[in-house]
């Protein structure tokens, strides 16, 4: 089976990888903007800018995977709210760019998204859950959510509610290590 990662310099997309690449049987291709700072073993890797609508349906033109595993996104709320021109990009418009790349090649989409479409107030929710975003970042998710359902592929939508853990280069933080250095300051 062929499957491509969006996302494999963030957590989820570099954990992802990783455990992917040791099953023989996949064919992985981890994409990221940058390269990567860990190594795989079977696998091969692309540079991929998924802002790029281009850039997006060559890599997954070229590659062909059964499978698109889209993990990337803009993620920090904080920054979702002050560049919100940049987060539509991120987490929609490159959404819109992947859908399209994987419509021509009938690649199957997992869309990995956030349980921050939802206001918080109660649960536990459901797939009927009514979506009620209070942000920026949720709002952004929710829509490119929508992009994801209104396409013609076959897809699946995974909600995160909390992804956290260290990554090989430590070069992002999560609300573990911010618990912890704030903790230690």
């Amino acid at each position: 089976m062929k499957i491509l990662v969006t996302g494999a310099n963030g957590l989820l997309g570099q954990k992802l990888s990783l455990l992917l690449d040791k099953d023989e049987q996949i064919q992985l291709t981890a994409t990221a903007r940058k390269k990567i700072g860990y190594t795989l073993t079977h696998s091969d890797f692309k540079i991929l800018d998924i802002t790029d609508t281009t850039q997006t349906l060559d890599v997954i033109s070229q590659t062909k995977p059964d499978v698109v595993i889209h993990t990337a996104a803009m993620t920090n709320v904080d920054q979702c709210e002050t560049d919100r021109k940049g987060c539509w990009e991120s987490n929609v418009t490159a959404v819109e760019h992947i859908v399209n790349a994987c419509e021509k090649i009938n690649s199957f989409l997992v869309h990995v998204s956030t349980d921050f479409i939802f206001d918080g107030t109660h649960g536990p929710l459901d797939e009927q859950a009514i979506p009620k975003p209070v942000n920026y970042y949720g709002e952004s998710k929710l829509a490119g959510e929508h992009v994801v359902m209104n396409s013609k592929l076959d897809w699946a939508i995974a909600r995160t509610v909390l992804v956290f853990g260290i990554t090989n280069d430590m070069s992002r933080s999560n609300i573990v290590l911010w618990v912890k250095k704030n903790l230690a300051e």
